[in-house]
């Protein structure tokens, strides 16, 4: 720019393809050859990749009067910019980031476990229906990216299935649909900016179940798996910025084990300690989104292996001389996995602070009346450092 400039004037940056990143000066974006007295603010928001970008008068290594975009939040003077050899000077300069990169990774991590269920988690208790209808909702919330971006969301899902073959021991086969939502929530702790994540989805699986037979209905040895195709539908919507949607798609399957042992209980019901243990495999199909600013976003080691161990306490007891039986638990369960909760902007980590392992406690009741109805409710609880969640399920199951 010739000349001088006074006033104040609102610029707007649109990306056209560009891709993010930190600098040191910044980019240029108005250079004033003479007197540089006017203040210039920027209209809307600039971001390029995982960064937010704002205006600075002046380089640090130069050009003073001229306007630079830096991903670096609008501060007073900094002294070390005066004097770079005061204690404390010198240090790296933190990236400021854009909140939907934790959108991003409330979707994935909401899609990894939205449609998760094991043999328990279609069963009311230890011998359910052959129909069965279960309804999930879940609170949770992580940190991502050293701890600058806050990630808040919650979860639904409806699953159904009934068993297609089954034998008097309990084994069987069977068929299951699943369909839910989720949404969360992504805030920068340094700019207060904010992006939500939505996720909609629905999953087709079947599952099988083998149980040893064993006189006591409640005790013994049973395997089960199951295996889900699933497709997301996602959207994210940053504070001023397009929305983005985008669809991904997923296998996911697993094998667990585990026995049960009658430990005590009186002559009309029992109590029982059951070990198991889980091991399944999510696989994802390839992931590329392209924003409307030319941000590139992929997942990042989605696919993996997950697995549970832990056992669970339960109690059997018939309601006097009827066939009506309830059947309260308490479990306790290390879960662990290998897929990394990532993605990718620009070909730069995203990184979710979830850890790998963390423990999960729970407890629940199932009711089964003599006409075959049976109904179920629980709560669970996850915790690790940096992360949470509260879940709680209902069923309903019918035998014939």
């Amino acid at each position: 720019m010739l000349g001088d400039t006074s006033g104040t004037a609102k610029v707007a940056v649109n990306n056209v393809g560009g891709a993010g990143a930190q600098t040191v000066d910044g980019i240029e974006l108005i250079r004033v050859d003479g007197a540089s007295n006017g203040q210039f603010d920027l209209a809307g928001r600039a971001v390029g990749g995982q960064y937010e970008y704002f205006l600075h008068k002046g380089g640090v290594a130069g050009g003073e009067g001229n306007w630079y975009l830096r991903s670096q939040l609008p501060t007073p003077p900094d002294p070390c910019d005066a004097d770079p050899t005061l204690p404390d000077c010198g240090g790296p300069v933190v990236p400021v980031l854009r909140p939907e990169g934790g959108a991003y990774l409330g979707n994935l991590t909401a899609s990894q476990v939205m449609f998760r269920l094991g043999y328990h988690d279609r069963q009311a208790g230890q011998n359910g229906g052959r129909g069965w209808a279960r309804v999930d909702g879940s609170r949770s919330g992580f940190d991502a990216v050293s701890r600058q971006l806050d990630v808040q969301g919650n979860s639904q899902a409806l699953s159904v299935g009934a068993d297609l073959l089954r034998n008097a021991d309990g084994s069987a086969f069977g068929v299951m649909l699943s369909a839910g939502n989720a949404g969360s929530t992504s805030t920068n702790a340094l700019t207060g900016y904010y992006a939500r994540g939505k996720v909609k989805g629905a999953a087709l699986g079947v599952y099988g179940t083998w149980r040893a037979p064993h006189e006591d209905p409640y005790a013994g040895f049973y395997v089960d798996g199951s295996l889900q195709r699933s497709q997301f539908r996602n959207r994210v919507e940053g504070l001023a910025l397009t929305p983005e949607r985008y669809d991904s798609k997923a296998w996911q399957g697993g094998v667990e084990a585990g026995y049960a042992v009658r430990v005590g209980g009186a002559a009309n019901g029992g109590l029982y300690l059951e070990p198991q243990l889980q091991v399944g495999y999510n696989r994802w199909d390839d992931l590329r989104h392209t924003e409307a600013n030319g941000t590139v976003v992929t997942t990042r080691d989605a696919d993996g292996v997950f697995g549970r161990a832990g056992v669970r306490l339960s109690g059997v007891t018939r309601w006097g001389t009827s066939a009506a039986q309830v059947q309260p638990y308490v479990a306790a369960h290390w879960l662990h996995q290998r897929a990394a909760s990532g993605v990718l902007m620009d070909d730069e980590a995203v990184d979710a602070r979830i850890p790998r392992s963390r423990g999960e406690f729970s407890a629940g009741a199932s009711l089964k009346f003599a006409n075959g109805v049976g109904a179920w409710g629980g709560l669970s609880l996850q915790r690790a450092s940096g992360y949470h969640q509260t879940s709680a399920q209902v069923g309903l199951s019918y035998s014939w």
